[in-house]
């Protein structure tokens, strides 16, 4: 992982993740830990609720999150699923509001059990955002 200085005054953006996470039959998946990995040697943890959704909003000066997807009940909700690291880059494409510099990103996760090929991500998931 990359890290990089930062200097005083270098602007704090608002960011905003809405993923749902379903296997290969586009099932939701529930109780999925989703890690945000951070440069602070601490971590940030959530959950995917029972439609397999979850809502992350942070602020950094870093464009991107690097996110852990795991499965943590084994069989209990549809299989054992792999774990997957992902990466999610915010672009200006991404930004939702320049005064106040937010940035949200809809994402899907496909995730395959043991047994399959790898994971799948699909950017604009056309799926009305979920938000607590």
């Amino acid at each position: 992982m990359f890290y990089s200085c930062y200097k005083y005054g270098m602007p704090i953006a608002t960011y905003e993740i809405n993923g749902i996470v379903t296997d290969k039959k586009s099932k939701p998946i529930q109780d999925i830990r989703v890690v945000r990995q951070t440069y602070y040697d601490s971590n940030d943890t959530l959950y995917t609720n029972s439609e397999g959704k979850f809502y992350y909003k942070y602020w950094d000066e870093v464009n991107q999150a690097y996110l852990t997807i795991e499965d943590i009940d084994g069989e209990a909700n549809g299989g054992e699923f792999k774990p997957v690291e992902l990466t999610v880059k915010f672009s200006d494409a991404d930004r939702v509001n320049k005064k106040d510099n937010k940035y949200a990103k809809t994402i899907g996760i496909i995730l395959r059990t043991i047994d399959d090929d790898e994971y799948v991500v699909e950017y604009g998931v056309p799926r009305a955002p979920f938000k607590p």
